[in-house]
Order: C-alpha cells, then structure tokens, then sequence
C-alpha cells in the first residue's frame, strides 16, 4: 500500500504543471487599446505567447520567477521585466513612443 501512494504521489509530482502563476492586465497607447496584439512572455522555463483581445486585455499562465513580457507591435519589440509567483499577478501597460522607439511603461 505504501508504495502505491508513493507511486501515485510521484506521478502527481512529475505530471504538475510547470508553470506557476497567471499574469494579466491590459495595453494601452494613448488611452486607446491595444487589441489583437500578439505578445510573448520569456521565463526561464521556456516561452508562452498569447494575444490580446479587442479591449487590450491579456491573461497568461507562465514560469515561476523573473519573466520578460515582450509586446509585437508596430514592427517593434518592446519589453519589460516581469515576475511571477504562485498567485496572480495585475501587470496593466502603456505603450510609448520615445522619438519613434517604443517602450512599455507600467501603469
């Protein structure tokens, strides 16, 4: 009996999700949305992508720890630091335009 729970407990282990958390909010430039932009979220277990959806919101399960959220917009790529921990986390961005280079701004 001890050996099957212990079987079954190292199959729950092993088949667990590896990733931690759900990160999500919203993209703004200029007050306005940022709807259907594709994005990418960079953790040290691998990479998630996703799309926004017609308001400019976005929700992501992805990797335990310091991430990088990279935005595809405009022919650019800008991104900023992330992290990401067991619970969900609100991370609501502006896009701006620094003389034609842009950038993500947490609001």
């Amino acid at each position: 009996m001890k050996k099957a729970l212990k079987t079954i407990m190292l199959a729950l282990v092993l088949t667990s999700p590896a990733y931690a958390g759900q990160i999500y909010g919203s993209l703004k430039e200029d007050g306005r949305a940022v709807a259907n932009a594709g994005f990418e979220v960079v953790c040290r277990e691998g990479s998630f992508r996703g799309t926004t959806d017609g308001y400019g919101a976005y929700s992501i399960n992805v990797g335990r720890g310091k991430c990088t959220f990279r935005l595809n917009y405009r022919n650019q790529q800008p991104s900023v630091d992330v992290f990401s921990s067991d619970s969900a986390l609100r991370y609501d961005f502006d896009v701006v335009n620094n003389n034609g280079t842009l950038g993500l701004v947490r609001r």
